[in-house]
């Protein structure tokens, strides 16, 4: 089964096209926000790509703006990135496992935490509400003329959508069970 690779997503931003390290940050932004990885990990990716030879400098240029006294330098996949990156989009995915500090905070709770689990899943419950309303009301567009990457994108956007709305449910049915054992002085007991 493939796993996440952090090393695959940013290879796979290259071979469609080349790019500097600042532009393929944003674009790993834009596009695979929703992974949850920290933006500053692309930098650290192209330097092992480049090491494992999966990807390459086709060259460089000075910035545009004097305060930067570096290069900026332009990457792109090689062939046994191209073919590494292939091997790894035609394994299997492995299922996504929830890892959320909300879920080890509970797991790890006991009684008196309570009152502060049920104002951070009320929080985080509000925030998806946040999250969904920006998404608003897609759909997945069938028409054959589209370009594939209107299509692949707006079934992300649905994907998250349905799983903000899952996760929601999940909090509403969490924070009523807290507040029944509030409601029932658990607070107290241990």
């Amino acid at each position: 089964m493939a796993k996440l690779s952090t090393k695959h997503v940013v290879l796979g931003l290259m071979i469609e096209r080349p790019g500097y390290g600042y532009g393929l940050q944003q674009q790993f932004s834009d596009r695979l926000g929703f992974l949850g990885l920290a933006e500053s990990s692309v930098y650290k990716t192209i330097e092992r790509l480049e090491a494992d030879g999966w990807v390459e400098a086709m060259g460089s240029r000075r910035p545009d703006s004097h305060h930067r006294a570096t290069q900026r330098v332009l990457y792109r996949a090689t062939p046994e990135g191209v073919v590494q990156f292939k091997r790894w989009m035609a394994q299997p995915s492995d299922r996504a496992i929830v890892r959320d500090e909300l879920h080890a905070k509970l797991a790890l709770s006991n009684p008196t935490d309570l009152p502060d689990l049920l104002r951070t899943a009320e929080a985080q419950s509000r925030e998806c509400l946040a999250e969904l309303a920006a998404i608003g009301g897609r759909s997945i567009p069938v028409s054959a003329d589209l370009p594939w990457g209107m299509v692949a994108t707006a079934l992300v956007d649905d994907f998250k959508a349905r799983w903000l709305e899952a996760l929601v449910d999940w909090l509403d049915q969490m924070c009523r069970v807290i507040e029944e054992r509030m409601a029932q002085g658990a607070v107290d007991a241990s």
